[in-house]
């Protein structure tokens, strides 16, 4: 099969040969047609898991897919070859990627493929979609709550943006000042240009009655801390991107810390939420297999709008 791997750490791989996976007990064996880039597939090239990971060479990166089942691995039930499926090929390791034609899941990390939309839609939804849940559920959001979102329209803003909005909250999307009517058609009721140099002055400006909840996409420890005592004392902040300080959250008489994704129990949600048109798919970039270190390249810098796609077959 082909497949795009690197072989060591911060190098641009290629796409070459490599042998086709068989599925072990529990796992099922997918022909992927299209694969989704999340900003952990760049820590992964770039070696900065390695030290609590173990990494496989050649490594073929990228956790979620989207494409039809071909193989399955004994002891699976409730999975037939030919269901069209999408989800994240969670292993122990790194390097068994969906970076490739074929790829093994485990049978609890697939579930159906939306019907409303294609594979390339599919393979936008898994990390990024679970990880906007989990960090919307944390901040409890509600009719009338004020909950500013800082990269309102990356990956995981783009669908955390809906989800707040959806349950009523107002919601501020803190992102690139281009991208501005985007959040706004995602449900944000404004958009505060992250860029600028009075960013946190902007944002007290448009939220000077206080806000009931931080979510946290950016990573960025200091300003996420600046905004600290425009939360409501008792109110949520939250980071999917590590820029949370616990001790500061306590200071400040807040709740909240870091969040993961939610777990592979959750990837019926997303298809549910899609079907019942609650949830829209965010913007899309797509780059063929060949041009996989060119994504990932666009992924690190940060200002994705919305998703980064592969299409592989």
């Amino acid at each position: 099969m082909r497949a795009y791997a690197i072989d060591e750490f911060g190098k641009p791989g290629s796409v070459r040969e490599v042998e086709t996976p068989k599925p072990s007990e529990g796992e099922v064996l997918l022909r992927v047609r299209a694969a989704g880039v999340n900003a952990f597939d760049v820590a992964v090239v770039n070696g900065f898991a390695k030290e609590y990971m173990e990494h496989r060479f050649p490594l073929i990166p990228g956790l979620d897919g989207s494409g039809e089942v071909v193989d399955l691995g004994a002891g699976v039930d409730g999975l037939a070859v030919g269901d069209q499926v999408y989800g994240i090929a969670q292993k122990g390791y790194q390097g068994a990627g969906t970076f490739a034609e074929f790829q093994t899941f485990p049978a609890e990390g697939v579930t159906a493929k939306p019907s409303s939309i294609d594979h390339i839609g599919s393979a936008a939804l898994p990390t990024a979609a679970l990880t906007a849940l989990s960090a919307v559920e944390a901040v409890d959001p509600r009719e009338g709550r004020a909950i500013l979102i800082i990269g309102a329209t990356g990956g995981v803003g783009s669908y955390a943006t809906q989800l707040a909005a959806n349950r009523g909250s107002r919601v501020l999307a803190a992102a690139r000042g281009e991208y501005a009517e985007y959040a706004l058609s995602l449900g944000a009721s404004e958009s505060i240009d992250y860029s600028s140099p009075d960013f946190t002055g902007q944002v007290r400006a448009r939220a000077a009655g206080g806000l009931d909840a931080i979510i946290d996409l950016s990573g960025n420890a200091d300003t996420v801390a600046s905004l600290l005592d425009l939360v409501r004392s008792g109110g949520f902040v939250v980071s999917a991107a590590g820029g949370v300080d616990d001790a500061a959250l306590e200071a400040h008489g807040l709740r909240g810390g870091s969040v993961n994704r939610a777990g592979l129990d959750r990837l019926a949600d997303p298809t549910r939420l899609v079907e019942e048109k609650q949830l829209v798919l965010p913007a899309i970039r797509t780059y063929p297999l060949e041009e996989a270190a060119a994504a990932l390249a666009e992924q690190a810098g940060r200002h994705v709008k919305g998703k980064l796609v592969l299409t592989i077959g």
